[in-house]
Parts: structure tokens; C-alpha cells; sequence
């Protein structure tokens, strides 16, 4: 399954999966800190009720990006600023969601910081690494919730298994179909 996802995100996410990996370090910032980070580098002052223990609210990004839309006279620093902002919300809305719900990782921000080089990342490696780390975690009993790039595993099986698709003409699983004579019903 690893290899054929890792061909799927590279050619149907485009999502590269060679390059540096996608790292940092999540330091305890206190709210004022988080907040000229953003200002430095989304071009806006978040209020402290939308920072919550390194996340953002979505709806921040949302509002900061629908109030200062790019045109042909926007200079080339606030495009990018708008740049991160939008890349933001497809790193924390699609890519990597969070439990926070409607929130997105500031972490991130340090990959951001230089917008050219955004396309050496890795980033499909780690949308797989954090898929791969959301079904391990949803195995276990206790856990009610999922999150991550869910999409991914939806149209992987969408694509390969006859019961999630039936129209997919003839496509199996290569496991020989179960003969229901074969059971031997006990009464009991």
C-alpha cells in the first residue's frame, strides 16, 4: 500500500515526495510572540483569542486573506505574505489537519518563511508520514476520533476495492471470493 500511495500523492495530490523532510520544533511561544510572528510574516496582528497553544484560527486566516486581496497593484511583499497565509490554510485545512478544529499549526510558518523554497519540502512524505500515524492511532480502542489527509485513503480505496466502488468492473482485492456453502451453521 506505502508504494502505491506514495505514486498517488506524487502524481495525483502533486504533492513532491522527494526533498527535505518537514520538520521543526514546536517552542512554547507566549500569545505576543505568535502574534508578531504573524504580523512579520502573514501581514497581520491576530487578536489573542484566535492563537491557542501554537494554532491559529482559521477563520483568522480566512478573514486577514478575503480583506486584503492580491491584485496588480499589491506589492511583491504583501503577495507573498498572502502567499503564506493561503499556503497556511492548505497546510492546515488539507494537509495536515489538526484536532483543534478550524485551527492551523503556526509551526509551520517557519517552512514558510522563505516562500521560494516551500518547493524543496517534502511535504507528501509527510502528509503520508501523518496519515500513516492516524490510522496507527485510530487502531487503538479508546480512540472515537480521526483526523488527517482522509481524503487520500478515500480515493486510494475508491480506486482499488470493488466493495467501496462496485463499478470498478472486475477490480478485486486478489483474495479469492469466500464460498457462502463452505460455513457450517451451529444451532445452539
Amino acid at each position: 500500500m506505502a508504494t502505491h500511495l506514495f505514486g498517488f500523492v506524487g502524481i495525483f495530490v502533486g504533492l513532491t515526495i522527494d526533498g527535505e523532510a518537514v520538520t521543526g520544533v514546536d517552542l512554547s511561544r507566549k500569545v505576543e510572540e505568535w502574534q508578531h510572528i504573524c504580523l512579520d510574516l502573514l501581514g497581520f496582528l491576530s487578536f489573542a483569542k484566535h492563537l491557542k497553544g501554537g494554532h491559529l484560527s482559521m477563520t483568522a486566516l480566512y478573514d486577514h486573506c478575503m480583506s486584503n486581496l492580491v491584485n496588480d497593484d499589491t506589492s511583491e511583499v504583501d503577495v507573498v505574505k498572502y502567499t503564506r497565509c493561503v499556503s497556511l490554510m492548505i497546510i492546515g485545512g488539507i494537509m495536515l489537519p489538526d484536532y483543534q478544529g478550524g485551527s492551523a499549526r503556526l509551526i509551520f510558518l517557519q517552512l514558510l518563511r522563505d516562500i521560494d523554497n516551500v518547493k524543496s519540502y517534502s511535504w507528501g512524505s509527510a502528509v503520508l508520514a501523518f496519515l500513516y500515524r492516524e490510522l496507527c492511532n485510530a487502531s487503538r480502542i479508546e480512540k472515537t476520533t480521526m483526523t488527517g489527509p482522509l481524503y487520500i485513503l478515500q480515493i486510494w480505496a475508491w480506486s482499488r476495492i470493488k466493495c467501496v466502488n462496485p463499478d470498478r468492473g472486475g477490480l478485486t482485492l486478489g483474495v479469492p471470493p469466500v464460498d457462502p456453502d463452505a460455513f457450517i451453521l451451529v444451532e445452539s
